[in-house]
């Protein structure tokens, strides 16, 4: 992830952190710090996350820092899902999980508190439940505009989930090339999926629903529509 707090190495203070067992083929009172900001790494990497837009209290689509930071400014396209039926679709992957919003501003870092009685393994899942508040849905002020929701899984093995039946609108970036459209369309179905195409009008983003196969530019069609 691009933001400062993901991208950052994470090193945590504790309790009963038992780093000899942990490691006990590279760890020493020499490298101490070392193996603080490998088992940070490791806390991490024990979770796989999913970030998305919430459309309340308006439509993902308009945020238009979202098309400067991602889908290579307005060069892609936005997918628009249906959040109850994404996760019924992968329910088969999503054993252990949460889905929740993103809180921003001023948070304290976490102190973290294991048992000597668990694993490595063990002891992180048990600090990512506790935490996952402050470990993956806290982000400071700069970032409140993204209107933030996540889907974190707490599994560290890779999952591809599918969006095939919770796929239900795709909006095509002012700047995206039409040669792209054919591949698109070839792959969705027009009656569960809407397509629209953007434009900008009055400072803001707007919408036109299009037809598959329609590439017409989108001041043809708001010309023969009348507009």
């Amino acid at each position: 992830m691009n933001d400062p707090k993901e991208n950052q190495p994470w090193a945590f203070g504790g309790r009963n952190v038992n780093y000899v067992v942990m490691y006990p083929e590279t760890y020493s009172q020499v490298n101490h710090i070392d193996h603080q900001y490998k088992f940070g790494n490791d806390i991490k990497s024990s979770c796989q996350i999913i970030c998305f837009v919430k459309d309340k209290p308006e439509k993902g689509f308009k945020n238009e820092i979202m098309w400067a930071h991602y889908a290579d400014n307005h060069k892609g396209l936005c997918l628009e899902l249906d959040a109850e039926l994404f996760i019924e679709e992968n329910k088969e992957y999503l054993t252990e999980y949460v889905f929740e919003s993103v809180t921003y501003g001023q948070h304290e870092k976490p102190f973290i508190a294991s048992d000597l009685e668990l694993t490595k393994e063990q002891a992180i899942q048990k600090i990512v439940k506790a935490c996952y508040k402050d470990l993956f849905l806290r982000k400071s002020d700069y970032w409140e505009k993204e209107n933030e929701q996540r889907l974190l899984i707490f599994d560290k093995n890779q999952k591809y989930l599918s969006i095939s039946e919770s796929l239900t609108g795709l909006y095509f970036g002012l700047q995206m090339d039409d040669n792209y459209r054919p591949s698109v369309d070839r792959f969705v179905d027009e009656k569960q999926t809407h397509l629209f195409n953007l434009f900008y009008e009055k400072n803001k983003l707007k919408v036109m629903e299009t037809d598959k196969n329609d590439f017409r530019p989108i001041i043809t069609k708001k010309f023969l529509k009348g507009e």
